[in-house]
């Protein structure tokens, strides 16, 4: 081993370690998508329901710092469009809004333990609930925002939040048994 090779950062992952990665995010981000807008919403009685394909997007944005993990996080938000029948660019818009913060501040801070990432899906809650209100007040005439919306959107965030080590366990164990870890 020479100076270089020992002095810097280990080789890039191989095509089929990228490849299983991406496989993984597929299904994960399939069944967040199929939990979200179907059987949650039947199990709830269309209340507070989970969004987890925002906990999938924040674990991108910790995890994944490059273009593979930005598209994702885009991805997830345009299917949720698709699959939700919302306007169409909208969560796709806050999902990669909230790539980008969880993005950037990972990059400043230490965020590898259950505690940051708790805090950072409570965070992407309520930055993506921002950025679907903005994003509707600029288009839509929206005259105030009801104690209620914010209600939802705080339970919502507690609720994401409460769901993260599981969800984290879980694409953490589908790394582990199709080998995307090396």
């Amino acid at each position: 081993m020479s100076l270089s090779q020992a002095t810097h950062a280990p080789a890039a992952p191989t095509l089929g370690a990228e490849v299983r990665a991406a496989a993984i995010y597929a299904l994960t981000g399939s069944l967040a998508l199929l939990l979200q807008t179907t059987v949650l919403h039947t199990l709830t009685g269309d209340r507070i329901i989970p969004d987890l394909a925002l906990i999938l997007c924040v674990f991108l944005g910790l995890h994944e710092h490059s273009v593979a993990g930005a598209t994702g996080a885009f991805l997830l938000g345009y299917l949720l469009d698709s699959f939700s029948g919302s306007l169409v660019g909208l969560n796709a818009f806050a999902m990669t809004t909230v790539y980008t913060l969880v993005y950037l501040i990972s990059r400043r801070l230490w965020m590898d333990n259950a505690v940051s990432s708790i805090a950072m899906v409570f965070l992407g809650t309520l930055v993506k609930g921002i950025a679907i209100l903005s994003a509707l007040a600029a288009y839509l005439t929206i005259e105030r925002v009801s104690l209620g919306a914010v209600q939802v959107l705080l339970a919502e965030a507690l609720l994401a939040a409460a769901l993260t080590p599981l969800m984290f366990g879980f694409i953490r164990w589908e790394q582990r048994v199709f080998g995307a870890i090396e």
